[in-house]
């Protein structure tokens, strides 16, 4: 399963639960039971991979560090894999893809799990054989890049029911997923911080426990699955979750070359692979027998490296200076460093390795809420002691009559917050789960229905029909806020949060994500992404944070509103069926186009600014219409007066909800 190929496996693997073992039974027994396919059946090519030529890993032009890091990950499965990130067209596919011919050859048992013969992380069936102190068949074979598509569904992933193994055998069976098949492998990820939640979280429980727990009502089976971790991602696209990228050992960003000389390399060496891959590849055939050779000695040589005493203390204080919280961060870096021991063939890491690797270890592990958390803490305390101190004082009256009063409040419509009613589930919840059943067709079975469907229509006298299992809980929601802050809405700014944290109280209560764009200035920004919009509590201290900015005359909608077509497009693309509601917070005073800042800036000189609004306004409608039917949009008119109809506009080209602010906030009395 390297890169896009298909490769034939002598084996299709099983788990039979009904007599509680997992079998594996030859390709021609089985097509035997099945009977021979038609003539209309497409037959999957067998020899697709022998078509595929991996671009030489050698033959990479500069990436020192990234190859670094991927070969140190192969010599050391402790490490935990690598994340490569960096913006598209830079090589990161191919380099992942090219490493996948340097990867060693291991011992691994027959079974459908490629288990190790003489570890103790085994399926049932080679625990078994151990038990019985029998001998556990092997094989030696080389390893291999499990590609995980951004796409895949939870049942690809972990594994599924087989559908024929049901239907023609009335036996209920499992067939593994891509976590079966990436055990003691690579398993790679493009667009790793694209993933669906529900597989993410698939991927971290495999990698903590190095197994695989599959549950299909009342039958669940365990497998093993130990692989390392490669995923590459472009980070305009969004962040990647905390707790995976903590998962993740080593970290290079892949910036584009900008020496000449190597750009023109890079282009002709893909220039002559595109041509005639397998004479590109015959060019570099000796250096990738060398390097193979050299790896496979540092495999060897791993298990006898040392760490000297300094090394571990230079890893541990600098990892502690840092302000780094994970544990996981040096001991990464020791086990790199003891990689790279191995790699130039030496027997105990020292400081320098250490120095060499902590920068890949280190990366992306300093978590930009621990000051803003620290601090809550702090005040918390100090608001818990400052109360104990005046409840236990002797003179409580007094301190009560001193009090200051508060001042006056706001209050927000309920009309802001209402969502549209929920559609009834068609189909009381099974195990917590809502679910429905309909014919089958995109091969979910349902096995009871398709059982019970089976009798009712036999003594019908009609066809019977596989049922499929529809789950019909509530898709995922995100929630965008458009907050402009330029220096016009300063009068409205305390309305806009309060009428902003009522929108994010059911975001929070539901578990729901948000993300939030500030639009003032020369150009819109995303302050918090969708990604890390998990943390509504982030989102909440970053909306009051949301000064007015010091320039009155420029206001980006159209910029704000790109990004949210942007963010509403990667969440769908990673949450099917996702729904995603975008309130936005403007006077309408878009002024702003989209384009190049210096253009922008220069016509603004020349006294172009009604050009540059019009521009603005026109690209805004686009946008509005654009996203219309792929969001819920409520557009908030920040401006009293309403003296600027655009917003009015926008509400009606997205099929959307308007409010002038002062109609659905209002202050009351304390």
């Amino acid at each position: 399963m390297f890169g896009a190929a298909l490769k034939t496996r002598e084996h299709d693997n099983y788990f039979n639960v009904d007599g509680g073992e997992v079998q594996s039974r030859p390709r021609a027994a089985r097509e035997d039971e099945r009977g021979a396919p038609s003539a209309n059946a497409q037959l999957m090519p067998t020899a697709a991979r022998a078509t595929y030529v991996p671009y030489p890993f050698v033959a990479v032009v500069a990436q020192t560090e990234s190859k670094l890091a991927l070969t140190l990950a192969a010599i050391n499965p402790r490490i935990g894999g690598v994340l490569l990130t960096g913006p598209k067209g830079t090589g990161k596919t191919t380099l992942v893809r090219a490493a996948g011919e340097l990867l060693p050859v291991l011992e691994r048992a027959t079974c459908p799990y490629g288990c190790d013969p003489h570890g103790a992380n085994l399926c049932e069936a080679c625990a078994q054989t151990r038990e019985r102190g029998a001998k556990i068949a092997a094989r030696k074979t080389r390893g291999e890049i499990v590609e995980l598509p951004a796409n895949a569904q939870l049942d690809d992933v972990v594994g599924a029911v087989d559908l024929r193994a049901a239907l023609e055998r009335s036996s209920i069976a499992f067939r593994p997923g891509l976590l079966a098949a990436a055990n003691r492998n690579v398993l790679y990820v493009d667009e790793i911080n694209l993933l669906a939640d529900v597989v993410v979280d698939a991927l971290l429980d495999a990698a903590a426990q190095g197994v695989v727990h599959v549950k299909r009502g009342q039958h669940a089976i365990d497998y093993p699955s130990r692989f390392t971790l490669v995923g590459t991602m472009n980070p305009e696209e969004g962040e990647l979750r905390p707790q995976i990228t903590d998962r993740i050992g080593l970290r290079v960003f892949i910036a584009a070359e900008n020496d000449r000389t190597n750009r023109l390399e890079i282009y002709r060496r893909n220039a002559r692979f595109a041509r005639d891959p397998h004479a590109f590849a015959a060019l570099y055939a000796k250096e990738t027998t060398t390097y193979r050779a050299r790896l496979a000695r540092a495999i060897k040589l791993l298990p006898d490296v040392g760490v000297s005493e300094p090394a571990e203390r230079v890893a541990i204080e600098t990892v502690t200076r840092l302000g780094i919280d994970s544990h996981r961060t040096e001991i990464v870096a020791l086990e790199a460093a003891a990689a790279l021991a191995a790699w130039e063939g030496r027997a105990q890491a020292t400081e320098a390795d250490v120095a060499r690797v902590l920068p890949l270890a280190a990366r992306l592990r300093r978590s930009r809420l621990k000051v803003e958390a620290l601090s809550d803490h702090l005040a918390e305390d100090a608001a818990i002691r400052n109360a104990l101190e005046q409840t236990t004082a002797a003179d409580d009256a007094a301190a009560d009559d001193q009090t200051p009063p508060s001042g006056p409040s706001t209050i927000v419509s309920p009309e802001l917050t209402q969502r549209p009613a929920p559609k009834k589930l068609p189909h009381a919840a099974s195990e917590g789960q809502p679910i429905a059943t309909r014919p089958l067709q995109s091969g979910r079975l349902d096995i009871g229905a398709t059982i019970l469907d089976r009798r009712v229509a036999t003594n019908a006298g009609l066809a019977p029909e596989p049922q499929e299992r529809v789950e019909v809980a509530a898709p995922p929601r995100l929630n965008i806020l458009v907050v402009d802050a330029s220096l016009s809405t300063r009068d409205a700014a305390e309305y806009v949060r309060s009428a902003a944290r009522e929108l994010l109280r059911p975001v929070y209560a539901e578990r729901e994500r948000a993300a939030l764009v500030s639009c003032w200035g020369p150009r819109a920004e995303v302050v918090v992404d969708e990604n890390t919009g998990r943390n509504i509590d982030l989102v909440a201290s970053r909306l009051l944070e949301l000064e007015p900015g010091n320039v009155k005359a420029l206001t980006p909608l159209a910029g704000a509103l790109e990004h949210v077509r942007r963010i509403a497009e990667r969440f769908r693309r990673a949450n099917s069926g996702a729904l995603i509601d975008v309130a936005i917070f403007s006077d309408g005073r878009a002024n702003v186009p989209l384009g190049e800042e210096s253009l922008i800036s220069s016509a603004l000189a020349n006294g172009e600014s009604k050009a540059l609004m019009e521009l603005a306004g026109e690209q805004c409608r686009a946008l509005a219409a654009t996203i219309a039917g792929r969001a819920a949009m409520t557009f908030i008119n920040l401006d009293t007066y309403e003296a600027y109809p655009l917003m009015r506009e926008l509400a009606a080209i997205a099929n959307g909800r308007y409010f002038a602010l002062t109609d659905i906030v209002a202050k009351i009395p304390s």
